[in-house]
């Protein structure tokens, strides 16, 4: 149901702003003569109503045809009044549902002296990053940023310039004033090796030089949630703009994996570009080097082998580990592919808490992996593997172990480990 109609007279009335407009309410709620009001969007009667908890809106006359702002929700409408207030706050003039050349914002933001629009558009129903892309692009066409909000983890979440919010009710993120963004905003951790010229982390060819530094670095999720009127204010005045990210994003647990868009300042987008300079040196270096610099046939069929029995290995361990994990907790269990936050194991969620992990790189635990891995099982296929992750486990990890077969790996190279090998594969950041 819209917020916004047109009067015959009086021209675009809105319900968000500060007065419905030229007319008051009373003069377009249940007035008689009726007030002359048609929809923006598709040209139909509508009239003036009030919900049961006092909420001013317009619905369609009776005989509508279809019209996209019919179907929308109470949570829906709720966010554009929101995002109209928090635009207005910023000293910008909020317009809802306000059309352009084949689309229409739910809230455009246009500056004072009317020179920049930005679109804030409220996505809480279904729909796919591709649509969202598209519909981003045919903004972009007229000069019109956008912003992409929805409550929840979407699939699309950072596919486009996205943000996630929430309210008081749902969680202590939200802030006193009203909503809280959750997920969008991101600032880079840069991490350098301490001898730029020559790289501890790199994944260099065994017997090679390890070469210049390329960077560590990874954008991460603010630790706390950010008022939505604060940051619709910092994006409007400039100091916050979304980029496209092109390194490692650690945004979290998500559902999702992260899209490679982020809202940040410059100085956390130029660190980006320092390691993204650095990573370009660093591949100007190794082709120096010469093709083969880091593709020795032999080492290469390791790594392959190491890697495959790792997953195998995982492989082999998920059914008995998700009867595990089902019984223990008792819920449904979701598996998710090997990830970095748990040292390249297989993660097992039971209503999106992790209860335990497959096979875990040894090498890949840090401390944080370790104090991480502490609050869940570790799920092993022998008594080796157990004893190799307790020596880099916390002395209270908990441990299951299973008893599975799995094709033998290749035998490395005299010299060389199959562990060696992960450990190759699998650097620890």
């Amino acid at each position: 149901m819209p917020l916004t109609a047109l009067h015959a007279t009086a021209g675009a009335l809105d319900l968000t702003a500060p007065g419905v407009g030229a007319i008051p309410w009373e003069q377009i709620h249940r007035a008689r003569p009726r007030a002359p009001l048609t929809c923006r969007e598709c040209g139909h009667g509508l009239h003036a109503k009030v919900s049961p908890l006092g909420a001013r809106f317009f619905a369609h006359d009776a005989g509508a045809p279809a019209c996209s702002l019919t179907g929308e929700t109470m949570s829906h409408r709720m966010l554009k009044m929101e995002l109209a207030t928090a635009i207005r706050s910023a000293g910008w003039h909020a317009e809802l549902e306000a059309p352009g050349t084949g689309w229409r914002a739910d809230v455009l933001a246009t500056s004072p002296d009317g020179q920049k629009r930005m679109a804030w558009e409220a996505q809480l129903a279904s729909t796919t990053a591709q649509d969202l892309t598209k519909r981003t692009a045919t903004m972009a066409v007229e000069g019109v940023d956008v912003c992409w909000v929805s409550d929840k983890n979407t699939p699309w979440m950072g596919q486009v310039p996205s943000i996630q919010v929430q309210s008081p009710g749902e969680s202590e993120h939200a802030t006193n004033s009203g909503l809280a963004v959750i997920a969008g905003p991101a600032v880079f951790d840069p991490l350098w090796c301490e001898r730029a010229r020559r790289c501890d982390r790199a994944n260099a060819p065994y017997g090679r030089p390890p070469g210049p530094c390329a960077g560590h670095g990874h954008w991460t999720g603010l630790g706390d949630p950010m008022d939505l009127h604060c940051f619709v204010q910092h994006v409007l005045g400039g100091a916050v703009k979304a980029v496209r990210s092109s390194t490692a994003l650690h945004l979290g647990f998500d559902r999702h994996n992260a899209g490679p868009y982020v809202w940040t300042t410059h100085p956390h987008w130029a660190a980006e570009q320092k390691q993204l300079q650095a990573q370009a040196a660093r591949d100007a270096w190794v082709a120096d080097r010469g093709p083969h610099w880091d593709a020795i046939p032999s080492q290469r069929a390791l790594h392959e082998a190491a890697k495959a029995a790792l997953l195998a290995r995982q492989a082999a361990l998920r059914p008995l580990a998700v009867e595990f994990v089902a019984t223990q907790a008792g819920g449904p269990v979701g598996v998710r592919d090997p990830d970095p936050d748990w040292a390249m194991g297989t993660p097992l969620y039971v209503h999106d808490l992790a209860q335990a992990v497959i096979s875990p790189v040894a090498s890949r635990i840090n401390d944080e992996i370790k104090q991480r891995l502490a609050s869940v099982t570790v799920i092993v296929a022998s008594t080796k593997e157990r004893n190799r992750l307790a020596r880099v486990c916390a002395a209270e990890q908990r441990f299951e172990e299973f008893e599975v077969e799995t094709a033998k790996p290749l035998k490395p190279p005299s010299g060389v480990t199959l562990q060696r090998a992960l450990d190759h594969l699998y650097p620890r950041y």
